[in-house]
């Protein structure tokens, strides 16, 4: 009776499953209790930039005709219309973007066809009777397409704004461009601060320009910026700080995320994202907070603190109990007499399962974090 093992195999268990139920109270699900003992062992984090530092909700801020896209009798509204027009079949939040921004100024589509998606550049596609690309520079270039001093000038100002703009070429000659912003969560720059306080690396992963993610990066106070990064090699730069001995995560929304998730010593999806992000990952933050990601860490961090503190009563339980109950101490006319011993193992259980339900005091830190993201976030509603 004595030697019953079930302090031992409560410790865990216990400990686990209310700290997942704590999370999910909170809007942090995870998967399992490895994923939710390794969150406390984070070293280094990567956060994808849109979508999880950002809104998510990128709109049209500048359009501008190019002195061929003049000639050819576009003005901004004509250029935002073909823009969207090729871009109409596009899943990208920027193309998304570019049409909602035609529909917001009332302009139809034009007849289109051949629509193409290039990974990491653009699209192509035959609209109204020319072929057309929107995206980036070195899409342009990948198609012999080049752009005039003024025209780099004019680009290269508006990433350093902090803007992402996309290049619109008609007939093999750049005809302007559409400058798109996302805003930055209001939650980002406290997270990654209290994060960077914990000693823990941020990098920031993005596909945009290398001038607006330095741009964003400096808002955040983020050191190590990886810019330009082509959906495919995502992953690669997860293995990058892996190959540096860091115990690294990933936070990201999308589809293009989801090599990066897998390939993470821990993958994190934001609730707002994709379906095969959130399929991936182990955590999800269901309210698409950054803050979230400390929320998880502190309640990673009190439940492998309970974990051990149950598996160290139950071990000193045992390893008091187990010797006088074998008789140690009868030379001295002690014996454990069957009502006690059943009341030390009931005792033992109880302990280790009550110590474990006062991990909910964790759950007010937790709530506090909830209450500091829905105080931002009505203040900039």
């Amino acid at each position: 009776m004595i030697a019953c093992p079930d302090a031992l195999g409560l410790a865990t268990p216990t400990a686990v499953a209310v700290g997942t139920g704590i999370g999910a109270r909170n809007g942090i699900l995870i998967k399992n209790a490895t994923a939710l003992e390794q969150t406390s062992n984070m070293q280094a984090i990567i956060f994808d930039k849109t979508g999880t530092l950002t809104e998510g909700k990128p709109a049209v801020t500048n359009i501008v005709a190019f002195a061929a896209g003049k000639l050819a009798g576009l003005d901004e509204a004509r250029l935002l219309q073909v823009a969207a027009t090729a871009e109409a079949d596009s899943e990208h939040p920027l193309a998304s973007a570019i049409v909602e921004g035609a529909k917001d100024r009332q302009l139809a589509l034009l007849p289109y066809s051949q629509f193409q998606a290039i990974a990491g550049g653009g699209v192509q596609a035959q609209v109204d009777g020319d072929t057309v690309f929107v995206g980036t520079p070195k899409l342009l270039a990948e198609n012999h397409i080049q752009l005039q001093p003024a025209e780099q000038e004019e680009l290269a100002a508006l990433q350093a704004e902090g803007k992402t703009a996309m290049l619109v070429a008609m007939n093999g000659q750049a005809v302007g461009l559409v400058a798109v912003a996302d805003r930055v969560r209001a939650t980002s720059r406290e997270t990654i601060a209290q994060l960077k306080a914990l000693g823990i690396g941020v990098a920031m992963l993005t596909g945009d320009n290398q001038r607006t993610a330095e741009f964003v990066g400096r808002e955040l106070d983020i050191d190590r910026v990886f810019a330009e990064v082509l959906p495919s090699d995502k992953a690669n730069y997860v293995k990058q700080l892996q190959s540096e001995g860091l115990f690294t995560a990933m936070v990201g929304d999308g589809v293009n995320d989801a090599p990066a998730l897998a390939q993470a010593d821990l993958g994190i999806a934001i609730g707002a994202g994709t379906g095969v992000a959130i399929e991936t990952a182990e955590a999800v933050l269901m309210r698409s907070a950054p803050l979230d990601v400390l929320a998880a860490i502190r309640l990673s961090k009190a439940t492998v603190t309970k974990m051990k503190q149950n598996l160290f009563w139950a071990a000193i339980y045992n390893v008091i109990a187990i010797p006088v109950a074998a008789g140690v101490l009868y030379p001295f006319g002690i014996l454990l007499a069957p009502e006690v011993g059943a009341l030390a193992m009931s005792a033992s259980s109880i302990t280790v399962a009550t110590n474990a339900v006062l991990l909910k005091s964790v759950e007010k830190k937790l709530r506090h974090s909830s209450n500091e993201f829905d105080s931002v976030r009505s203040d900039h509603a």
